[in-house]
């Protein structure tokens, strides 16, 4: 890769973050101490670019804003890497979450495979209750959302 050439998320890794998938975020606050949040409204615009639905009432909103540097840790089945970048707030409310949240762009500078050879990981997952289903759709539109109008070139 050439040194200037922007960092990219392997395929199988963007193939995965295309919405639905638990992910640690980790934001610092004021004194500089790391916070996580659980996110699970995010996707893969592309391979340098992660979008997340970032509830605005919340602490790692308000980091983000504070200080834009970001870690993300994307667990799945045979899928272990660590994310950092830049966050940049792209949308400061968007429409279809069912609260406030603004649209968030991180720019992935560092990409890193914890993976180990030998090793089979098996990540976590979510699913709705049967009386909840309906939630499937709302998050849906989060999703399309978060990836933005298909290219027209």
């Amino acid at each position: 890769m050439a040194e200037n050439a922007p960092l990219e998320m392997p395929p199988q890794l963007v193939q995965f973050l295309l919405g639905g998938q638990p992910l640690v975020v980790a934001t610092a606050d004021e004194n500089g101490a790391p916070v996580t949040t659980l996110m699970t409204w995010a996707v893969a615009r592309n391979p340098q670019t992660l979008t997340l639905a970032v509830d605005i009432r919340g602490r790692a909103m308000r980091n983000l804003r504070a200080n834009a540097k970001v870690a993300v840790e994307v667990l799945g089945d045979d899928i272990c890497y660590g994310l950092r970048g830049t966050a940049v707030v792209e949308k400061e409310l968007m429409q279809s979450p069912p609260f406030p949240c603004a649209q968030v762009a991180v720019r992935v500078e560092d990409i890193r495979d914890h993976s180990v050879a030998g090793v089979q990981f098996k990540g976590p997952s979510y699913a709705f209750h049967s009386e909840k289903e309906h939630r499937r759709g709302v998050e849906e539109a989060i999703f399309a959302e978060l990836k933005g109008p298909t290219p027209t070139i």
